[in-house]
């Protein structure tokens, strides 16, 4: 093993199959040790194929340009020549209580990734070895913004309706409700404000039990056709009212899926809610359903505004709005498609979109058939 101070070769194969980095340097920064997590995920300076073997004995700035991890070990180092070291005492003096050396920890940005490192110093007599343990946290950063993210845009989304109701209901305790028509108006404001409210509260209860599991997927024989249909004939006033024509090409005769009859009917209902509000007057909307290769493929397919390449990617996620404020005017949430994409993962389905600005869009899942 290239490790000196005797490390068995049971830890150095323990090292080689960590799914985190192990770098261990001697007292000038050189390196003795590098796993193949290191030489694989960390950028070192412009070399390609490093090998365990290629970067023992070379410096740590040799291969490593991260600025902070370079200091970190240089401060570490410094501390052990004033603090450390073997020293004779003169007869009749004191010993000097030995110093122990101290762990550090830090977090650095290498390679479009985020990692924290853990600088342990050890001291055997003479010798001096610095252990550095680095371990990827590039996923919980994301998932720490996505927390920050969420937060405020509950606050924003609550705080706007909020404002309207408290302002309109002031005015109307202030005199004017003595005002019919103007009482009228302003209630019917505070009315459209605290639907808003509700609907945005039901979809984050209804994603947060997705999310954590405590909205079952109850599997029982579902008729896609008869669940389509139905559900296409509930938004026909709707969709008349906004001047969209809404139709459905759905085969009779589809054989059954399995899966939650309420859960998927809500993804049909978010999609078809989604088509008809992004589709301007005069345009249409289909449902339709086909058996493909032993799937059910389901598709919503609009005439509307479309989405722009840019935003295909975060389109799923939570409040995500591509004209956000087209998508409140229009009474949007920004979490129905979280909820869709939830509830297909449930299911084991497979959930897709095509969209062309001002051409339209396509949603599709596909479910097996039972």
């Amino acid at each position: 093993m290239p490790v000196k101070m005797g490390r068995s070769f049971v830890l150095g194969a323990v090292s080689r199959e960590l799914r985190s980095g192990v770098l261990v340097l001697d007292s000038c920064a050189r390196v003795l040790y590098a796993n193949p997590y290191i030489l694989r995920y960390i950028a070192f300076r412009s070399e390609e194929g490093l090998s365990e073997k290629g970067v023992e004995g070379r410096e740590l700035s040799s291969l490593i340009s991260n600025p902070t991890l370079l200091a970190t070990v240089e401060a570490m180092l410094a501390y052990k020549s004033t603090s450390g070291g073997s020293k004779e005492t003169e007869p009749g003096a004191v010993e000097p209580e030995e110093v122990e050396p101290e762990e550090v920890e830090i977090e650095i940005e290498e390679g479009g990734r985020s990692f924290s490192v853990r600088g342990v110093p050890i001291n055997e007599g003479e010798d001096f070895t610095l252990l550095l343990f680095l371990n990827d946290i590039t996923e919980e950063k994301r998932l720490e913004a996505i927390k920050r993210d969420f937060v405020a845009n509950v606050s924003h989304e609550l705080r706007t309706p909020l404002a309207a109701i408290k302002g309109y209901s002031e005015t109307l305790l202030d005199g004017g409700v003595d005002d019919e028509e103007t009482s009228r108006e302003f209630l019917r404001v505070i009315d459209r404000h605290a639907t808003r409210m509700s609907r945005l509260i039901d979809d984050l209860l209804t994603l947060s039990r997705l999310e954590s599991q405590q909205m079952a997927i109850v599997p029982t024989p579902v008729d896609l056709s008869e669940l389509l249909s139905s559900t296409q004939m509930s938004f026909r006033k709707h969709a008349e009212d906004k001047g969209v024509t809404l139709s459905a090409e759905v085969p009779e005769n589809l054989p059954v899926v399995s899966g939650d009859r309420d859960r998927l009917e809500q993804v049909v209902v978010n999609l078809l809610d989604n088509a008809i509000k992004y589709t301007p007057e005069g345009g249409s909307v289909i449902l339709k359903a086909t058996l493909e290769c032993g799937a059910i493929k389901v598709e919503v397919i609009d005439t509307g505004i479309g989405i722009p390449e840019a935003d295909m990617p975060r389109i799923f996620e939570r409040f995500y709005r591509v004209d956000k404020a087209r998508s409140r005017d229009l009474g949007g949430t920004g979490l129905g498609l979280a909820i869709v994409k939830h509830i297909m993962q449930g299911h084991n389905g497979t959930l897709n979109v095509e969209s062309s600005p001002g051409v339209g869009t396509t949603f599709s899942f596909t479910l097996k058939a039972s």
